[in-house]
């Protein structure tokens, strides 16, 4: 009787052991279907490097931004014509976030020393094929914009060598944004010119813009240069030229110092994404659905202690209402964050205030635009006597 009671035993565990995972089995993979069509989900990955989960974060986005922007080429360009141009794939890939106007964050950490972030991407397609077009004889046809969609007519509000250059990457931009635009000619740089000139290409308004590219000099001990750039856009409606609104961007990036020459375009790329996604939810052509786009909201924060900085994006990262938040830029006493939102900054910045981390404290918060500016400490041990009174 003992030996037939440990017979089913074993056979029960055997049968239990058969449906239980391997031990070390990766688990199921997570649906790799995005919510927004024509977009990648893409995973990137990074060593942390002497504890700096911030810097392996920035670096596993960047992996993840490639990955994209590599499959993306790999949809839109046949494989004799990739191996052909091997040297200009790479160099498009190393420029990835010049084509990813806008991601999601679906999932990130640190694991086993390793930091992981999955995205869900969409890539500037338009940017992408005329960037093929300039560099290599690869001439794929540009996908139109959807018919019916709002149409702009985008002119330059001044003279400046900035602008004339800008204007290019905003109607790049407003196309992936699917807005029909096109740039103005010379003459149609006045409020009524660029009006009428609008209603005549069956556009439904104008905007005229201005931009400057303002270098920042080196990054201290890093060898890189910042770059700042920033626009200002009036909309009007065609063919009367009445303003229907005013709106403004900025823009940074930090390139290598001898490719100072490739921030001020790359600048420009992220200046363009930034306007376009303000100006595709302005004024009436907002109900046609453009007005889902996610805005920019910039954390601007006074920081002492420097393990404050990533306490302070994962407090950001986990309002509810932030879909990204991205480290742009630290220096001493203070650091600057990127966040992608659909809310209001007032309710980003009241959902940041109640949500800080269990390490820091957020004071003197206050709101100006698409500004949040607060104070950021760390806090002080529950049962430290060796703080500073």
């Amino acid at each position: 009787m003992k030996r037939v009671v440990l017979a089913v035993f074993l056979c029960s565990g055997a049968s239990a052991f058969a449906q239980a995972p391997a031990p070390g089995a990766p688990p199921p993979a997570p649906s790799d279907v995005p919510s927004t069509p024509g977009a990648r989900i893409v995973t990137g990955s990074a060593p942390v490097v002497g504890g700096n989960s911030a810097g392996a974060r920035e670096r596993a986005l960047d992996d993840a931004l490639k990955q994209a922007v590599s499959q993306t080429l790999a949809a839109i360009v046949d494989p004799e014509a990739r191996a052909a141009q091997a040297k200009t794939m790479k160099a498009l890939e190393a420029k990835a976030r010049s084509f990813v106007p806008r991601y999601r964050t679906l999932e990130d950490g640190e694991a086993n020393g390793v930091y992981t972030v999955r995205l869900e991407a969409e890539v500037d397609e338009t940017a992408l094929r005329r960037r093929l077009e300039k560099g290599t004889s690869v001439a794929p046809p540009v996908t139109p914009a959807k018919i019916g969609a709002p149409g702009m007519l985008v002119a330059a509000g001044d003279k400046g060598e900035g602008t004339a250059a800008f204007v290019t990457s905003l109607v790049s931009a407003l196309a992936s944004a699917n807005v029909r635009a096109r740039a103005a000619d010379p003459g149609e740089t006045s409020v009524a010119a660029a009006a009428q000139a609008a209603a005549r290409a069956s556009l439904d308004q104008a905007a005229l813009v201005t931009a400057e590219i303002v270098p920042e000099g080196m990054v201290r001990g890093t060898g890189r240069v910042a770059i700042a750039c920033r626009a200002n856009a009036r909309l009007v409606t065609a063919p009367a030229g009445s303003t229907v609104a005013e709106r403004a961007a900025t823009a940074r990036v930090f390139v290598d110092a001898e490719k100072s020459g490739d921030g001020a375009a790359q600048c420009r790329t992220q200046l363009g994404a930034e306007l376009a996604g303000r100006l595709a939810g302005a004024g009436p052509s907002a109900a046609t659905g453009a007005s889902g786009d996610l805005r920019a909201v910039t954390v601007d924060a006074d920081v002492v202690e420097p393990a404050a900085v990533p306490e302070l994006v994962k407090s950001l990262r986990g309002v509810g209402a932030v879909s990204a938040a991205e480290l742009t830029r630290v220096s001493a006493g203070h650091a600057e964050i990127r966040v992608r939102t659909r809310a209001a900054p007032a309710a980003v910045a009241a959902a940041l205030s109640r949500s800080a981390g269990m390490m820091i404290t957020l004071s003197d918060v206050q709101v100006s635009g698409d500004v949040i500016r607060a104070r950021a400490r760390l806090k002080a041990p529950a049962n430290g006597n060796g703080g500073n009174p």
